[in-house]
């Protein structure tokens, strides 16, 4: 991936005009609510993938990139708000600047656009992982398994996988449905065959039995075996029996007695009732524009979600809300799932009602064949009609949607017209008029209409079959893919428990050493489960505290970014994502950070001033590698503590004779300057349980320490013999004493003149030598070459030495043994 070496921010968000250099390295943005933290790494996310998460998330409405990216006074011109970063792509070796703006957030400008360069911002663009809000940390751990396992899937990008498994599901499903409309085919042919042949049972026993008897009238051979190639009328085309065509009246008959049957039953009570109980689920699907979809627009759904990004559609360019296309997407296919499984079972319902169709259709294709057989033929038009209405029926309800077009169906099923039955009576009379055939006439015919049944059985089993096997097939491709994706699923997530574990064993390493996790991975679900203290493994949110709950998110994101990346994890935006975790855990959450992830530039949010003393008191961050803003308003923009921006404030309110603001901006920054010199000293500060210190109850202990540490460094100098130094160390003393004279603010308690009641009361030219003394006494506590405060090292321990970042002042406190 890459690294951040700087960034310039331009009329974006609450920002007017920030530049930031971040030298590739860890860097902290600390402020307290509403002072322009967010803006950064807003811009950040915007330079490198083109989108603001936190103008496309849940809840965000009307709002949007486009009308709501630039900064409020340039809404206009959107060409104004820009955003440029200069970053390091370390597997390159290459260094390159982005530049994007609102106006064409889609189009960012790359300089040098090389092909390899490109291809890697490509891959940072459709990474927006790299940020993580606590709002998106705390769903990797409280949310439901079926969400987090979306969550998790899409970080890891394996969101695919559910989505193939998802639509072999289906693609089985249908080739299921399929076999089953084949098996009604073979069982409603074998119901014709069975009728024809009088037998109690369709098996090759009975209707060799019954054909032989047949064959033995017309001095046949015997059949012996019944196979696929069998014929039931074998010999009859060559033994001169053979007739011309003309209605079998025997069969004819039965066919007439069983086309009346089937019309009766259609046409019962029973059946109306049946069709009232589908009817409802018709009319309850009908409202429903997802049913008419079906699994097609599932498919595009499903599809579509994987290729929507940027902040417009590609076809119209109208802006679209991100998050909430793919939550509405999302929806749609849950919902689209939720009709499918009501559609299943109606389906269920209306099987036997289709079943009753085929049927009565069939008794009526038998009569037809009988009428085409007359001489001269019958005409039958009005039975031809009714068949060709029933195979329409059957058709549209095997369909199901339009559901409208089912529900008509269902209410014009049992709708028998009277030509029908005029039609069945002209039938009957005809075969009436036929003369009784003799014995072997009627053997003949009973071998030419049992071989026609026999063949439209053979058919109808050869097609079921192949639907059998393609279902089999879809199945097994369904069992074998679900099989190997948990299987792979569960190897990736046993990696990434181990490293949670291991990452979360660090940050509570007094209390929960043991700490074990297991991720588990089942069909749309993972459940995660943690160890509570060796009593068995919960749910984080069922006994943890929210403190550890965030620890744990943290975890799980770093573990998880481990899995995706590896080594190229160089890089991520955590925008104050561990505000609850408490004190005690900060040193260990900065200490997790550097030791596992040296190689990534993670770029960190905090209100909180404590977690930024952690960050460097650990070497999280280095040196000067933070901003720290005090303060945010619309026409500057976040406004940092600065020392040229704080004294060039200052003067700028002498100048307008506002003594009152300049004295209010010097007293806030001395008390922020005194807490940090207290710190980098490690000097002594009476505690306040409130953790609000006066200027005085800081300042004061600051100058009494480095008067103490320039006592410490003489006297180790002169153990050591280093005569020297002991010299250049009164001159600092010295230095220092003087400024701190000058300054009066070791007078803070008892003097008057030097409080800040009292500044309010002077006038310019009376405040700028206490501006002047104060801002002199700061560069004492300062290394002259690089400007830095100085400080003790070693933080922790016993103190060695006095010195400063760039190493030029260094004063030794060790005496010598």
């Amino acid at each position: 991936m890459i690294r951040i070496d700087s960034i310039s921010i331009k009329e974006f968000r609450g920002i007017r005009d920030l530049a930031l250099d971040f030298k590739g390295e860890n860097f902290a943005i600390c402020g307290r609510n509403g002072t322009g933290k967010s803006g950064v790494v807003d811009a950040l996310e915007f330079a490198l993938t083109g989108t603001i998460s936190r103008l496309s998330g849940e809840g965000s409405g009307e709002i949007s990139i486009r009308d709501h990216g630039p900064h409020v006074d340039c809404r206009n011109s959107p060409e104004k708000a820009q955003v440029m970063v200069t970053v390091t792509i370390p597997s390159l070796g290459k260094t390159a600047t982005i530049q994007r703006s609102i106006k064409t957030l889609s189009a960012a400008s790359v300089t040098p656009a090389d092909a390899d360069v490109l291809a890697v911002l490509k891959q940072v663009e459709s990474h927006p992982e790299i940020v993580l809000s606590r709002r998106e940390l705390i769903d990797y751990v409280i949310a439901s398994p079926g969400d987090r396992s979306k969550e998790v899937q899409a970080l890891l990008h394996l969101d695919q996988v559910e989505q193939v498994r998802a639509s072999l599901q289906k693609i089985s499903n249908a080739c299921e449905r399929d076999s089953k409309t084949k098996g009604t085919e073979v069982k409603t042919a074998g119901e014709n065959l069975q009728s024809r042949l009088s037998i109690t049972a369709l098996n090759s026993v009975k209707v060799l039995e019954a054909t032989n008897a047949q064959r033995v009238i017309l001095g046949l051979s015997v059949l012996t075996e019944l196979t696929e190639a069998t014929s039931l009328k074998d010999g009859l085309g060559t033994s001169g029996l053979i007739q011309a065509s003309r209605i079998p009246k025997i069969q004819a008959i039965e066919d007439l007695n069983e086309a009346k049957a089937e019309i009766e039953a259609l046409t019962s009570l029973s059946t109306a009732a049946a069709l009232d109980r589908v009817r409802e689920d018709f009319q309850s699907l009908a409202s429903d524009p997802a049913l008419a979809s079906g699994m097609a627009l599932e498919g595009f759904y499903t599809n579509g979600i994987k290729l929507i990004g940027g902040e417009a559609c590609p076809f119209c360019d109208t802006p679209w809300d991100l998050t909430l296309l793919r939550d509405h997407v999302q929806r749609k296919i849950s919902h689209l799932r939720e009709v499918s499984l009501r559609r299943k079972a109606t389906e269920e319902k209306l099987a036997p009602l289709i079943e009753r169709l085929r049927k009565v259709q069939m008794s009526f294709n038998n009569i037809l064949v009988h009428a085409a057989h007359a001489n001269p033929p019958l005409t039958l038009q009005s039975l031809a009609d009714m068949a060709t209405s029933w195979s329409a029926m059957i058709a549209t309800l095997t369909r199901f949607v339009p559901v409208i077009d089912s529900i008509t169906t269902i209410s014009e099923m049992t709708s028998v017209p009277p030509p029908v039955y005029d039609g069945l009576s002209e039938f009957e009379k005809a075969v009436q008029a036929l003369p009784d055939p003799s014995r072997q006439d009627a053997a003949r015919e009973w071998l030419a209409v049992a071989q026609e049944r026999l063949e439209l059985f053979r058919t109808a089993k050869q097609q079921h079959q192949v639907e059998v096997e393609r279902a089999q097939r879809a199945k097994k491709v369904l069992d074998v893919y679900a099989a190997t994706s948990t299987r792979v699923l569960t190897g990736i997530y046993e990696s990434v428990q181990e490293d949670f574990a291991k990452f979360y064993r660090i940050i509570n390493r007094e209390d929960e050493d043991g700490f074990t996790a297991r991720l588990t991975p089942s069909i749309g679900k993972l459940g995660f489960n943690v160890d509570f203290y060796g009593r068995g493994l919960f749910p984080p949110g069922a006994y943890h505290s929210e403190g550890h709950q965030d620890g744990m998110g943290l975890c799980l994101y770093l573990a998880l970014m481990r899995r995706l990346y590896g080594t190229g994890f160089t890089f991520a935006i955590l925008d104050d994502v561990l505000v609850s975790v408490d004190a005690g855990h900060r040193r260990e959450v900065c200490a997790l950070l550097k030791q596992e992830f040296p190689a990534t530039q993670f770029v960190l949010t905090t209100h909180d001033q404590t977690w930024l003393r952690h960050m460097k008191t650990e070497n999280l961050i280095a040196g000067r590698a933070f901003a720290l803003f005090r303060k945010w308003d619309v026409d500057q923009g976040p406004v940092g503590w600065d020392d040229r921006d704080v004294w060039t404030e200052i003067d700028d309110h002498l100048k307008e004779s506002d003594v009152r603001a300049a004295a209010a901006l010097l007293r806030h920054f001395l008390e922020f300057v005194s807490a940090e010199i207290c710190n980098r000293l490690r000097a002594p500060v009476e505690y306040r349980g409130d953790a609000q210190y006066q200027l005085g109850e800081l300042l004061i202990p600051a100058i009494s320490r480095m008067r103490k540490l320039f006592t410490e460094a003489k006297n180790a100098a002169n153990s050591w013999g280093h005569e020297e130094t002991v010299i250049q160390i009164r001159e600092m003393e010295s230095k220092f004493s003087a400024l701190a004279q000058a300054s009066q603010a070791e007078q803070w308690q008892v003097n008057v003149a030097v409080h800040y009641n009292a500044w309010e009361n002077f006038g310019p030219t009376e405040f700028e030598p206490v501006v002047a003394a104060f801002r002199e006494l700061l560069a004492g506590f300062k290394c002259l070459d690089c400007s830095g405060f100085l400080r003790i090292s070693s933080e922790k321990e016993t103190r060695e030495s006095l010195r400063c970042d760039c190493g030029k002042t260094v004063l030794n406190l060790k005496k010598k043994p």
